[in-house]
């Protein structure tokens, strides 16, 4: 059995290696060179335009969430409204209320000082001694015993109660002394602080007036004396009671006024206070706070971020196919959408639409990390509240897990049941586990929300899909089922005009579908482009053999060899455009353009050769009778020109078996291979081989052998042993 040449068995590619032959392809002018670069720059500023506009529009609709609501009240005006919190704010004056109330609780420090009494002591002795001196001299003045004992009493005692103590007694002078040591004793014990300072004068005052042994002129010189040397011992350490102060000061808490709380309620008469939150939270006017902008860039470039990175890692192709602003717009729709939904309740954010539309666009690991970057939006617009962010992820993930490669209208409205399942589950959940109030959860209004939101994706996501089609030009998985409906007008104009070429193209649709399917590409969209591959057919059905009615002439025996292959060759024209005239999608054109590549229309140019060779005539033009191409650009086409060329021929052999169905197949995808139909496909020698496997199986099983019916009528069985076979 022939099969491809040997390749490393690894899936390496089939060599691209150029030859001279016709489809081999020429040389790139200079111009074209120059014309595609021009494209790529192009395209390349289209981009980075797209990028950069998904990233203003991220960085506005997170920024114009983190801006309050502004607030026209005065203070002593009586609020018509009742104004929440939009976001945590600190309330700086019950705050500053509470951080004073503390400080006065806070105990001072008190150092003793021990040397106060024993200073006092030793004055009183040093008092004592002066007043026995000056009482033992003969020939002092007045004037000169009021200057000696002046400094230890005030200014303002009178000179004759100075002169009247040296005339007392030495007992007692020594018992008024000695009393005023205890009395002062007594004081000093109690820790006298500066403020109790009177006190203790006081005290010191009654205790010497109440004692007999103290004369009156004794008792006030006394007095004077420690009105004006008695000092606290009890003294404020004012270093280590600011330290306590500022320990207890830094230990309050802020007074924080929550996300949602009342700040006004309707009714009340605006304070000064009031005014000071709402300053705060810059909705008395039109401040722009920073850190809003800070943290709406700093989440847009790490959102984005995290999009062209997975983007750059995991699927470059939709830059080099030029799918990045379906990307885009798809990012910028999502985000408006969930912008709009948590106008009225972050409960209602369609990121489940988000996922729906990024895995139909590319797939479902992108319907993933995109429905991880609406959450993030969704926590940024709602200020990181835990219900919206965790119904969010669930919702996403829900979709992303129950849509499917070849999903149709009812698979998504199955995904929208799904997530209103998982969200009402996660909403309970939340409830029970206490991250929101209980009641919360058995709101009638918000259990709507959270059951609604997977139907409203689901509808969100189906009226978005034909936006990308009709501008991207993509063809998603419900599109090509609708493609595939025998009723859309060309499949229909082919059944009735062309119905061979209608049975061929089911066959091929089938076949192409099957060998896909085997290598991992798009079975679906090969199937429905083996179905239109052929429309051009219906221009002129009847010079096509498998439209020609049995016992009518052939067109083609009254024609010359190179109209006839010029007749053939334009079916492909011709199928661009009809498929122009229904709008078909670019994706399916292709297959109309790529089925039979550059290949040569052999029985015509052997004819024409033969021809020419009997009249002594130069042989034709080779060119001249191949496609005008292109070759096969993906693995879907490449595989639909196998699928087409095989069924074909396999319908040509007399008696298929397994071994002749293989050998032509094999045979088949060989030609294909060295005249270079392939180079541009992709397809790797594995891939052939897998191709040409599932191929022999789905033929093997068409053109079975059917068992011969016996004759009624002469009652004979069928000769040989077909009969044993068993009918299909």
């Amino acid at each position: 059995m022939m099969r491809p040449p040997a390749g490393n068995g690894k899936g390496k590619p089939v060599s691209k290696a150029r030859t001279n032959s016709p489809g081999a392809g020429e040389q790139e002018s200079s111009l074209d060179s120059v014309q595609r670069l021009l494209a790529g720059l192009s395209r390349n500023i289209r981009e980075v335009l797209w990028v950069a506009s998904t990233f203003l529009v991220m960085f506005s609709v997170l920024f114009v969430s983190q801006m309050p609501p502004q607030i026209g009240l005065r203070v002593g005006e009586v609020s018509p409204i009742n104004v929440k919190a939009p976001q945590e704010v600190i309330d700086q004056a019950a705050t500053e209320r509470l951080k004073s109330e503390r400080a006065k609780t806070v105990s001072k420090a008190w150092d003793t000082d021990p040397n106060v009494l024993s200073d006092l002591t030793s004055m009183l002795t040093a008092m004592r001694d002066k007043i026995a001196q000056l009482s033992s001299g003969t020939d002092l003045s007045t004037q000169e015993i009021v200057k000696e004992l002046r400094p230890f009493v005030l200014d303002d005692l009178p000179d004759a109660d100075i002169i009247a103590v040296v005339a007392t007694s030495a007992i007692t002078l020594d018992a008024s002394m000695s009393r005023t040591q205890t009395a002062l004793a007594d004081i000093l014990s109690t820790d006298l602080k500066a403020e109790n300072l009177d006190w203790g004068k006081q005290k010191v005052s009654e205790a010497l007036n109440a004692d007999d042994n103290v004369p009156s002129q004794m008792a006030r010189f006394l007095m004077s004396f420690v009105q004006k040397n008695l000092r606290p011992n009890h003294i404020l350490n004012q270093e280590e009671t600011d330290k306590r102060v500022k320990e207890a000061v830094a230990a309050v808490e802020p007074v924080r006024i929550r996300r949602g709380q009342f700040i006004i309620r309707e009714g009340d008469v605006v304070s000064d206070d009031q005014i000071a939150i709402l300053q705060s939270l810059g909705m008395m006017g039109g401040r722009v706070r920073l850190t809003a902008i800070a943290g709406a860039l700093l989440m847009s470039v790490l959102i984005c971020g995290f999009l062209t990175g997975y983007v750059g890692i995991y699927h470059p192709d939709l830059v080099t196919s030029g799918k990045l602003p379906m990307l885009a717009s798809a990012v910028i729709i999502g985000v408006l959408a969930v912008k709009a939904a948590c106008q009225v309740s972050g409960l209602l954010a369609p990121t489940a639409a988000g996922v729906i539309l990024a895995s139909t666009l590319v797939d479902r690991r992108m319907g993933v990390i995109f429905g991880s970057c609406l959450t993030l939006v969704v926590g940024s617009i709602s200020g990181f509240d835990v219900r919206f962010m965790a119904l969010s992820l669930v919702g996403g993930l829900a979709a992303a897990l129950t849509i499917r490669v070849d999903w149709n209208r009812s698979a998504v409205v199955r995904a929208g049941l799904v997530v209103a399942a998982a969200n009402t589950v996660t909403f309970a959940a939340l409830g029970l586990t206490g991250a929101i109030p209980l009641a919360d959860v058995l709101s009638i209004r918000d259990l709507l929300f959270v059951a609604g939101n997977g139907p409203l994706s689901s509808v969100l996501a189906l009226g978005s899909l034909p936006l990308f089609e009709i501008l991207f030009g993509i063809i998603t998985p419900i599109r090509l089922i609708e493609l595939s409906n025998p009723e859309h007008p060309l499949l229909h104009r082919l059944l009735l005009e062309a119905p061979g070429t209608y049975h061929h193209s089911i066959m091929v649709g089938n076949l192409a579908e099957a060998g896909a399917w085997a290598i991992g590409a798009d079975s679906l969209l090969a199937r429905v482009g083996a179905y239109y591959h052929d429309v051009g057919k219906i221009r002129r059905p009847y010079f096509f053999v498998e439209n020609q009615v049995f016992g009518l002439e052939n067109p083609h025996d009254k024609m010359s060899p190179a109209l006839s292959a010029t007749v053939i060759m334009s079916h492909v024209k011709d199928g661009l455009e009809l498929a122009d005239e229904h709008k078909l999608p670019s994706v399916i054109r292709q297959f109309i353009a790529e089925h039979h590549g550059t290949t040569l229309a052999s029985f015509f140019f052997m004819k024409a050769s033969s021809e020419n060779q009997t009249k002594d005539q130069r042989g034709p033009e080779e060119w001249d009778f191949r496609y005008e191409g292109p070759r096969p650009q993906s693995k879907e086409t490449a595989v639909v020109m196998l699928a087409d060329s095989i069924e074909a021929a396999v319908r040509s052999i007399s008696k298929p078996t397994p071994a002749r169905i293989e050998s032509m197949v094999r045979r088949l995808i060989q030609e294909k291979l060295t005249d270079h139909q392939l180079d541009r496909s992709d397809l790797t020698l594995k891939e052939l081989d897998t191709i040409a496997d599932t191929f022999t199986k789905v033929l093997t099983g068409i053109f079975h052998t059917r068992i011969e019916y016996p004759d009624r009528n002469l009652g004979k069985p069928p000769e040989g042993n077909e009969g044993a076979a068993v009918e299909r």
